[in-house]
């Protein structure tokens, strides 16, 4: 494969990618995507690392016009995708990939939303920014994964984000083909995340990160800034996918860029905790829906998810709440002792419940390989009388229903802004997306965000 082949291959795509391919389903996409994403930041607004993060930024006194979600403030192109990375990703409220570790909305969203102010470019022209920044993620990762997660324990929303972010910004800052391998390669540098620091404040920051850093690299990029401009054409592929061959990456990512557009693979969450929790918690509320009983009756609970799971959110007995969010075992005792989880669920308080504490004694996790494809699980419940219940689920790897997940989508987007943000406003924003394609201006939508 020639020299730079690869690296302007993903180039010429995220800046002159032909989109007139887009369809209705795309289009429809992109906007229930983009409701997610604002109902995920918005619900991370009073996080105690989104209020650090913007202490920081007002005592630096950093002056800018760009949005900062739900805080009425503005600050720095910077900043403003840091911070409205951080609120998205600080409750784990934000989308999934159907079958990729990947959040792809998180990254890409606010790169594209800061720089579409400062551009003042056009609603149809956003959303083929994040539509190339979503492909760049998940071209990448059909080339490194899962070893880049499995084996080297990064954080791929964010080491793979950064490209994303990178790219959608890059189309729309007019980067030529030259300046966009630049930017890849000043992302190489800048690229960071691991999964030690899953239930810290650093998870979510580090996904603003990959906005911000992403951004940066665009502008540096325009600016004549240099970096290696044929990374993805370098051992740097072998160093973060851990293989040993580096043709056979290439080759996988070039395909998946030709691919189906990633945003058709987008999930959304109805729980604000770790993904591979969900199981365990739609599981218990089906029993119990089906066959009511006293939590004194309960004598064991055994979870069967996905194996990896045992690592990501496998804490038996948080301290915190936002340990509670990595707990198999916390999401599915509040499910079973408060009937429902929620924002609300997440907090100091909570976790030390009694009822709770009682319910965590009696779990155990066993890891089954027939929910891998899936990320779904297994649960089954043993009662002191000696019987038993179980119920399985299949979370992803299906064809997703657009109406039933724009109506999903919907209601969370009104049970996380109706109470949180001024009188009228959610209306406003919900009007300014549902024709977003048609937008002249961008800033007619994130001015009211």
């Amino acid at each position: 494969m020639e020299s730079g082949n690869v690296t302007t291959q993903l180039a010429q795509y995220a800046i002159k990618g032909n989109l007139e391919t887009l369809q209705p389903d795309d289009l429809e996409m992109a906007k229930i995507a983009f409701l997610d994403w604002v109902s995920a930041a918005v619900s991370g607004k009073k996080e105690a690392c989104v209020q650090k993060l913007l202490a920081m930024d007002q005592a630096t006194k950093i002056k800018g016009n760009c949005t900062v979600i739900a805080q009425s403030y503005h600050t720095s192109v910077l900043n403003a995708a840091l911070l409205n990375g951080t609120e998205s990703h600080a409750l784990d409220f934000d989308d999934i990939h159907d079958y990729l570790s990947l959040h792809l909305c998180s990254p890409v969203f606010p790169a594209a939303v800061a720089v579409g102010e400062i551009m003042q470019i056009s609603g149809m022209e956003f959303i083929k920014s994040v539509v190339v920044g979503m492909q760049i993620m998940v071209s990448l990762s059909a080339g490194i994964m899962p070893e880049h997660y499995n084996l080297g324990r990064w954080h791929a929303t964010s080491t793979l984000g950064i490209f994303g972010a990178a790219a959608a910004a890059g189309r729309l800052l007019k980067l030529s083909v030259s300046q966009m391998c630049n930017a890849f390669g000043i992302c190489a540098n800048l690229a960071s995340g691991v999964q030690l620091n899953f239930g810290t404040m650093a998870k979510p920051m580090v996904v603003g990160m990959a906005a911000r850093n992403g951004v940066l690299a665009a502008l540096l990029a325009k600016e004549g800034f240099t970096g290696r401009t044929d990374i993805f054409d370098t051992e740097y592929l072998l160093h973060i996918s851990l293989k040993k061959n580096l043709s056979p990456i290439q080759k996988s990512i070039l395909e998946r860029m030709k691919g189906t557009f990633a945003i058709q693979e987008l999930r959304f969450k109805r729980y604000p905790c770790g993904a591979p929790t969900h199981s365990g918690i739609i599981n218990c509320r089906k029993i119990l829906e089906k066959h009511p009983f006293s939590l004194d009756e309960v004598q064991k609970i055994v979870f069967e998810p996905y194996p990896r799971a045992i690592r990501l959110v496998g804490i038996t007995h948080p301290r915190t709440g936002l340990e509670g969010k990595f707990s198999i075992f916390y999401t599915a005792a509040a499910q079973m002792v408060f009937g429902k989880v929620t924002m609300e669920t997440f907090t100091d308080e909570m976790v030390k419940d009694s009822r709770i504490q009682t319910l965590l004694d009696k779990m155990e996790m066993v890891p089954n390989d027939e929910f891998t494809y899936s990320r779904g699980g297994r649960t089954t419940i043993y009662l002191k009388n000696g019987e038993k219940y179980s119920n399985t689920t299949y979370l992803l790897g299906h064809p997703l229903d657009l109406i039933e997940a724009k109506q999903e989508v919907l209601e969370k987007f009104h049970e996380i802004l109706e109470p949180r943000m001024p009188v009228g406003r959610e209306e406003q924003i919900l009007s300014k997306i549902q024709q977003m394609e048609k937008l002249s201006d961008i800033r007619e939508l994130a001015s009211r965000l």
